[in-house]
């Protein structure tokens, strides 16, 4: 009987090293998240944020409406208003006047403000950001850098700076001035806006952008709706032309003068 011993290449011995090396940190990987940062994780998509908020004064919204946990090249399609977490610790500073840098940590890079405005609905005025709970506050900083640490691709700078009235009334005007196409107005009010903005049969959490009946002035109505995506609203964040170009805005106007007049 002829006994077979197998051969390995130093290629072949290179590459189980090299498998057995990724199996390992992908392993680690999967095990390094705190539970800290699974609470932090578990907050930034519950709505409840940990059963914190104000039941009688709940949107609906979580951290998750409005903000990525992963970077732009893996998008799941939406537009959201707001900034990917990716990055924040390494910040220092909030978009929020109130969050000074030295209530940076305390209020998880000014998710306390959010915390407060866009999931009670509490007046901007009256909005305090320390309000949210400070364990839920490091929770949240801890999944941020769990987060940031995770992703080893350059982190892009982002500026939250809503326009004022009469600046937003400037670019509602130059907006409508702009022919759009609403098949692709379509298309990008499911990625942007149909999140809070439901039909015309059902309100959403934002606004119900087609009526019942037709509003008497449908331009100014339309004019009313651009102007609101760079000035943002009670409950709604502006969104920059980062987000959303003139000319997407101008589409999706276009898609709501229509189902407006087919009414």
């Amino acid at each position: 009987m002829i006994k077979i011993t197998p051969r390995f290449s130093s290629i072949t011995i290179s590459m189980f090293a090299t498998l057995i090396t990724l199996t390992v940190v992908v392993t680690l990987g999967q095990a390094e998240i705190s539970e800290q940062a699974k609470l932090g994780r578990h907050l930034f998509y519950d709505p409840s944020f940990g059963g914190s908020v104000d039941p009688r004064k709940a949107t609906g919204f979580s951290c998750a409406s409005c903000h990525a946990d992963f970077e732009s090249k893996n998008s799941d399609g939406l537009i959201r208003s707001g900034h990917s977490i990716i990055g924040v610790p390494n910040r220092k500073e909030s978009q929020w006047e109130k969050v000074t840098p030295g209530l940076f940590q305390r209020t998880a890079g000014g998710a306390g403000v959010c915390y407060q405005q866009f999931l009670q609905a509490i007046p901007a005025k009256k909005v305090d950001p320390v309000a949210i709970p400070e364990d839920q506050a490091k929770a949240l900083m801890a999944y941020f850098n769990y987060i940031t640490q995770k992703v080893s691709l350059p982190q892009p700078e982002f500026t939250y700076a809503p326009l004022s009235r009469e600046e937003a009334r400037t670019e509602g005007d130059n907006i409508l001035k702009l022919e759009g196409d609403k098949n692709r107005g379509w298309k990008l009010y499911g990625r942007s806006c149909a999140n809070c903005h439901a039909g015309p049969k059902k309100r959403g959490i934002g606004s119900q952008l087609v009526r019942s009946r037709p509003p008497a002035n449908i331009q100014a109505r339309l004019h009313k709706i651009a102007s609101y995506v760079r000035q943002g609203g009670y409950l709604m964040p502006a969104m920059g032309k980062d987000k959303l170009s003139d000319p997407d805005v101008a589409d999706i106007i276009a898609f709501l003068e229509q189902i407006i007049l087919a009414k």
